[in-house]
């Protein structure tokens, strides 16, 4: 069987820096077998390396979770953008190792019998499962309290995508108590809002860029401000929110934009709160463009509504990077 991997990595190997490779890597294989002095006779040193050449995992958006089965025993490592790789040191012989990071992808199945002294170095290209599995980033929603008295709460996302990172801890759920500033306690720690992100499939994004405002990056801070304004955002929400979104849209030459609300996000996702609070929630979704165009597709939106900040109110906003060839 190694054999057969090693002939696979003189293949592949000079593949792997062509345009062409990017087509024609498989879902593993050895780039590297040695023998090390330094290995014991009876051990194997391994080290993974994660291709993601189309972006797919968007590592360098955030960090994703790696859940390897050795033998039935089941490992997790984390990929970051700047640490794709992992290491393992196994008994030589014969191994069932699989690779998983979820439903969007395939698994990965690898079973060689591995010779005792030797390093190896393989490389593992995770496929999108269905059709496309094409996955897009709703980053940031960041979620404020705001109660007329303090109280507990329970609060919960529902939604199909891959919930990726979430502070403070997500656990089926965030319980905790709200203060009348607005502070969020949970665990013995104080919090300012709720943090969560997730992987999105593009195919349940359907947008109508019709709708869109066009403007330059230049005049982005401006705009948000205005936009913001109206919608009737506080001074911390709107810093919050400008801080995150300006610096990277102020770059871009023309940037088309549209923004989701309230009920409109539910399809992405939807929250469940209790007690009962008026729910003001903003996306914005948006893509860089290098002129004016023009898009007819499937949905049109509502215009902005002012927020409801009477009684118990939470105020969630968030946003998507649409890249122009998806």
């Amino acid at each position: 069987m190694i054999q057969k991997l090693i002939i696979l990595a003189f293949l592949f190997i000079p593949l792997i820096g062509s345009s062409k490779g990017k087509e024609a890597l498989p879902s593993v294989w050895v780039i590297k077998d040695s023998v090390s002095k330094s290995i014991h006779k009876d051990s194997v040193k391994m080290v993974f390396n994660v291709m993601d050449q189309s972006n797919q995992l968007m590592l360098n958006q955030h960090p994703t979770v790696i859940q390897v089965k050795i033998d039935g025993k089941m490992k997790k490592y984390t990929l970051r953008d700047k640490k794709r790789t992992f290491k393992l040191t196994l008994s030589k012989g014969k191994h069932q190792l699989s690779f998983f990071i979820n439903a969007n992808f395939e698994e990965i199945h690898f079973n060689p019998e591995l010779i005792g002294s030797h390093y190896y170095e393989i490389g593992l290209n995770f496929e999108a499962s269905g059709s496309s599995g094409r996955q897009i980033m709703v980053e940031k929603p960041v979620i404020y309290l705001y109660s007329e008295t303090e109280q507990p709460f329970s609060l919960k996302i529902k939604t199909d995508a891959e919930l990726q990172f979430t502070y403070p801890n997500y656990e089926n759920g965030w319980k905790g108590t709200i203060s009348k500033d607005g502070t969020i306690r949970m665990n013995g720690s104080s919090y300012p809002y709720l943090f969560w992100d997730a992987s999105l499939s593009v195919e349940s994004l359907k947008l109508n860029w019709q709708d869109a405002d066009q403007i330059q990056g230049t005049k982005v801070i401006d705009y948000l401000t205005n936009q913001l304004n109206h919608l009737g955002m506080n001074e911390k929400e709107k810093t919050d929110f400008i801080t995150y979104w300006g610096p990277r849209m102020q770059q871009m030459k023309y940037i088309q934009v549209l923004w989701i609300q309230n009920d409109a996000i539910n399809p992405i996702a939807a929250l469940d709160i209790s007690p009962s609070f008026h729910q003001n929630r903003i996306y914005l979704v948006f893509q860089e463009v290098n002129q004016p165009i023009e898009q007819t597709l499937e949905l049109k939106l509502n215009p902005l509504n002012p927020m409801n900040r009477s009684g118990n109110y939470l105020v969630e906003w968030g946003g998507i990077e649409v890249q122009s060839n998806l």
